[in-house]
């Protein structure tokens, strides 16, 4: 170890100086080198987390859409049935032959619309039995029940999908 120190002390300032630049500056490259390899190790992985959390996301989305929609479709059609049922019974339970006035079938158009009837249009409006009447109102009571189920439906599939991480 001698030797080597004798030979450090023997070299020129300048020499010596030229030594510790360039160890300095590989040191410095090694160093820059090593932390831009781990650097693009650590994106690269960050990448493939990414990229397996979406997958899995997606998976746990898919499969919450068809549960919702698996239980959409099976409680529309009960609703549907049971509908069918009822408007079946029209004619049990309306056994009455008399007919409404015109003027009720243009209100009750006028509503499903949700505007105003015009009163000039009283005297063109036809005449409609209880029964049609009946049944309807049955048909648009199956829409409603319907449209409640379609949007219980999206409320729960909102939820689920807001509780996937």
């Amino acid at each position: 170890m001698i030797p080597f120190i004798a030979g450090i002390q023997a070299l020129s300032s300048g020499t010596k100086i030229a030594i510790a630049t360039t160890l300095a500056t590989a040191l410095f490259s090694t160093g820059l080198y090593m932390g831009r390899q781990i650097g693009v190790s650590s994106c690269y992985e960050a990448t493939i987390e990414a990229q397996r959390h979406a997958i899995e996301t997606g998976i746990k989305q898919a499969v919450v859409s068809d549960q919702t929609v698996t239980r959409y479709v099976d409680r529309v059609q009960i609703v549907q049935g049971k509908s069918r049922e009822i408007i079946k019974e029209v004619k049990v339970y309306v056994q009455d032959t008399c007919t409404l006035s015109g003027g009720f079938r243009l209100l009750h158009d006028s509503a499903v619309n949700n505007e105003l009837p015009s009163p000039s249009r009283i005297a063109d409006a036809e005449t409609i039995s209880v029964e049609a009447v009946a049944q309807t109102i049955l048909e648009n009571y199956q829409a409603c029940n319907v449209n409640a189920e379609t949007l219980s439906s999206l409320q729960s599939w909102v939820k689920e999908q807001s509780a996937i991480r």
